[in-house]
Parts: C-alpha cells; sequence; structure tokens
C-alpha cells in the first residue's frame, strides 16, 4: 500500500477549493448583495493555502475524527423551497475547528520514548529523524514557558470556522439584510470549554467581516452545558455508568484491543523507528512511561503506536502553525488498524452503538428539543449558532437518523470496516455541522430543511418529508417522529 503524504496540507487546499466553489452567487441578486456575495467569495480566496498539490486520499479516513472540515455540498445545488415559504431563520450546531492537542500527553509519551532510545543507542535513522518531527510538533504546542496551545483551535480551525461564515452569508445575505432591519437578534452558545468559544468567536469574526452592520445583533456568547455538553451535564449519569461498566461494550472492546493485526501493525509501525532489542524490551514489557496526574502510559508496542498515531492525526490540524509531515514515517498498512479501532471506540461510546440501545445517543433530544423550540419561536432571534464537540455531533447525527452516522450493530457483530460504514471523519469531522434552515409561510407553518457537513441530508426514515419535497419537514412532524 502506498503511503499518505502532506495529509493536512493536501486536505486544506481541497477545502479551500470546495470552499470557494461553494460561495460562488447562483444569480445576479440586487447591488448590495452582489456586494456581500462577492465579499464572501473574496474572503475565502484570501485564506492562505499553505497546500502542496499532491493529493491525498481520504477514502479511508484514516484521521478519523481529526480529519479536517469539506463542505460536502455546493449551497447553488440546494433545492428549492416549497411555493410560498420564505426563510426565517437558522438553527446551526457545529463542532469546534481543528485543534491542537487537547492536553499535554501523546507528544511527551512519545518523546520519553525516543529519548530513551536514542540514550541506548537504539534509533534507527528513520526514528532519529522522527524524533525531530515530534520535538517540532511539541515546540508548537509549547512555544515558550508562558504560552501553551493545548487545548486551543489552529489557524486550520480559525479557517474553517470562517469558511462556514462565509458561505451561509453567501447563501442566505438576504436573511441577515432583513434582521438588520428588523434588529433581530443572533444567539451564540458553546460547550464552557475554551476550544468550542474560541471557535464560536471565529465564526462570528467570519460573519461580521462579511457583514459589519450585524455586529450590534449579536449577543455575548453564552455556555450551554445541558445541550451542548450533555454527556457531563445532569443526567447522564446513566451514560457514565455505560462508559465505564457495561459488560458489552467492555467485552466488544477488550476483543477489539487485543486482535492479532493490530498488535502486528504496531510492532511493525515501531520497528521501523527502534533497534531488534529495543523493540524486544518494549514487547516483553521492560518499558513503562507515564505521566504524572494522567492515566496515559507506554507498557507495550500497542500502546506506543497509538500514541503515534495520536500526534499524526493531530499534525493534519496544524497546517498552518508548520510542516508536519508523517508521510515518510508512517504507512497505511500500519495506521489502518488502528484507524479502525479509534473509530470502534467511537461507535459504541458516541454513535449509533448496539441495536436496540440508545444510550449513547439518547441525550442528544435535549439539543434537538432546543432547536426546534427556537425554530418554531425565535422569540427575536434570526440565528443561534451553537459550538461543540465531537461527543454531541456524533450522538446527534445517530438520533437524527442521518444515514450513514446512525446504523447500529447487533451485540453479536463487532464493529469493523468491513460490516459499518460508521467513519468518524465522516460522521465528525473538524468543524462538522448541523444547520436547519427555517422556512414559513402566511399560514404560519414552519418547514425545516436540515443540511449535515452543508449537504441536503433526509432524516430517519420514520419522518415524513414535507408533500412534493425530499429535504423539508414541518415541525410538527419532527417533534412527532423525534421527540417521541
Amino acid at each position: 500500500m502506498k503511503r499518505y503524504s502532506k495529509s493536512a496540507r493536501s486536505i486544506a487546499v481541497l477545502s479551500s477549493f470546495v470552499l470557494l466553489q461553494a460561495c460562488q452567487p447562483a444569480t445576479e441578486p440586487a447591488a448590495t448583495e452582489t456586494v456581500q456575495h462577492q465579499t464572501a467569495v473574496s474572503a475565502v480566496q484570501a485564506l492562505p493555502n499553505t497546500a502542496l498539490t499532491e493529493p491525498v486520499s481520504t477514502a479511508l479516513y484514516l484521521l478519523t475524527s481529526k480529519t479536517p472540515y469539506q463542505p460536502l455540498q455546493d449551497w447553488q445545488q440546494y433545492s428549492l423551497p416549497p411555493e410560498g415559504f420564505n426563510l426565517v431563520s437558522v438553527e446551526h450546531v457545529a463542532r469546534h475547528g481543528a485543534r491542537y492537542l487537547s492536553s499535554r500527553g501523546d507528544d511527551d509519551l512519545m518523546l520519553q520514548l525516543l529519548q530513551l532510545a536514542n540514550h541506548e543507542q537504539a534509533l534507527t535513522p528513520l526514528g532519529q529523524a522522527l524524533m525531530q518531527l515530534i520535538e517540532r510538533l511539541h515546540q508548537a504546542h509549547l512555544p515558550n514557558h508562558l504560552t501553551t496551545n493545548y487545548g486551543a483551535i489552529s489557524g486550520l480551525g480559525k479557517q474553517e470556522q470562517q469558511g462556514l461564515a462565509a458561505r451561509l452569508i453567501a447563501r442566505h445575505p438576504q436573511l441577515f439584510s432583513y434582521a438588520v432591519q428588523q434588529q433581530q437578534r443572533i444567539a451564540v452558545l458553546h460547550s464552557g470549554r475554551e476550544r468550542a468559544d474560541q471557535s464560536g468567536e471565529a465564526f462570528i469574526a467570519g460573519l461580521i467581516a462579511l457583514k459589519p452592520d450585524i455586529s450590534p445583533l449579536v449577543d455575548t456568547a453564552k455556555a450551554d452545558e445541558a445541550t451542548l455538553y450533555f454527556y457531563k451535564a445532569e443526567g447522564s449519569e446513566a451514560f457514565e455508568r455505560y462508559r465505564e461498566s457495561d459488560p458489552r461494550l467492555l467485552a466488544v472492546m477488550q476483543q477489539l484491543e487485543n486482535q492479532p493485526r493490530v498488535k502486528e501493525a504496531a510492532e511493525a509501525m515501531l520497528a521501523r523507528f527502534f533497534s531488534p532489542v529495543f523493540m524486544a524490551k518494549l514487547t516483553q514489557g521492560d518499558i513503562a512511561l507515564t505521566l504524572p496526574d494522567d492515566d496515559d502510559a507506554i507498557r507495550n508496542p500497542v500502546d506506543a503506536a497509538n500514541v503515534l498515531y495520536s500526534l499524526y492525526s493531530i499534525a493534519s490540524n496544524l497546517a498552518v502553525e508548520g510542516e508536519f509531515d508523517f508521510s515518510p514515517f508512517l504507512l497505511a498498512e500500519h495506521l489502518l488498524p488502528l484507524a479502525e479501532l479509534d473509530d470502534a471506540d467511537s461507535f459504541y461510546g458516541r454513535g449509533p452503538g448496539f441495536v436496540g440501545e440508545d444510550i449513547t445517543y439518547k441525550l442528544a433530544g435535549r439539543l434537538v428539543q432546543d432547536m426546534l423550540d427556537k425554530a418554531e419561536n425565535p422569540n427575536g432571534y434570526v440565528a443561534t449558532f451553537r459550538f461543540t464537540h465531537a461527543q454531541v455531533l456524533m450522538p446527534l447525527a445517530a438520533y437524527l437518523g442521518i444515514a450513514g452516522g446512525s446504523e447500529s450493530l447487533p451485540e453479536n457483530v463487532v464493529y469493523s470496516y468491513q460490516n459499518s460504514a460508521w467513519r468518524s471523519g465522516k460522521v465528525s469531522p473538524m468543524s462538522a455541522n448541523v444547520q436547519w434552515d427555517v422556512y414559513r409561510n402566511a399560514d404560519n407553518l414552519t418547514l425545516i430543511r436540515m443540511l449535515h457537513h452543508e449537504q441536503e441530508t433526509r432524516l430517519k426514515a420514520d419522518c415524513q418529508a414535507y408533500t412534493g419535497t425530499q429535504y423539508f419537514y414541518s415541525t410538527a412532524e419532527l417533534k412527532r417522529c423525534l421527540l417521541k
């Protein structure tokens, strides 16, 4: 299998191209709206383009949930609303943008391992080069003793959120012009965590840059853990028990972690960097590297390979900060079993999980209820923008019945890339989003058109689309099929 090269920067180029295409106006609007369209396009064109021209296939989603964002559809191709319906508001929920490591840990552990091997003269030439790369990656997170970037969104993450804002303004310029005329408000909610708050700031800054007159309409951002951090909020105790002690979950994850192919891939990956003697010590348990006040550790080759895989995947989020090219070091055939294991953990822990069991996504109903309430009763608001995490976007996709994000497996079928289409990189990449365009007619009938990663998307099969449409649903129907 061929190596994956320049992953972060190649994905960024494709994303920038799709962003640019998505911002072209479909028809000739009024003069002021034309300026807004052109400004949106110019803003996307101005985003830094640091990628090389060599493309990278993301068909395997080897970056799993660290996959940088790409919109899935050109907004000019969206369906027209039924006759007599006009856009009145937007309900929006997005994962935070591309980020640094969430906390100090994997970089420290891998440096410990490489430095120990170097001290024992057990690094291959490729291992020496890898140590230099990890040192640079670590330095990007801790540029000096006063500054830490752990947990923050990266430059690419800001670009992702600003791109979302640019395309929203480009496709709905009249909505926000009317909001200014009527002095309708804009709500900004987040999970209470720094990277979600920063993503909201980047998104709103993108909106205001393209339409400055909405600035006075934007509320101060507020934390709403009940809907945007529900897996840790009050009422999440059953979910916590499932994650910590459910016998089905523990059994299936143990089976997946103990697969011979995972151990074989880990050992083959590391053998490129360490001498046979050092590898034998790691395999036999003679090496144990830990961190204070942290459960993460390296005690065997699988631990070490998972730590290295984590650094490889996060490097894709740091295209703006520097060149962290893992392509000379890691082979796709070694990464694939680790990516599959990571996806399995998300599938059972935050996704559709076991057939007949909704514990992993039931709490997303809080968020859906809030979105429906605000769609029907906007109370002077033209938009609510929410910023959260993969642990919300994954359950939300399962709750809404989004194809590819909601299909569970029987207890006797163990998740694999062969029997499931679920991939965290498809369901919840960085800046993953669900957007509801809210329409209303003269009879006060409210319809919702859902976008998933900016693609028109149908809801679960039990939800019946409005007559004559594929993607529009009445709020009454959504309350029936989603909140029952």
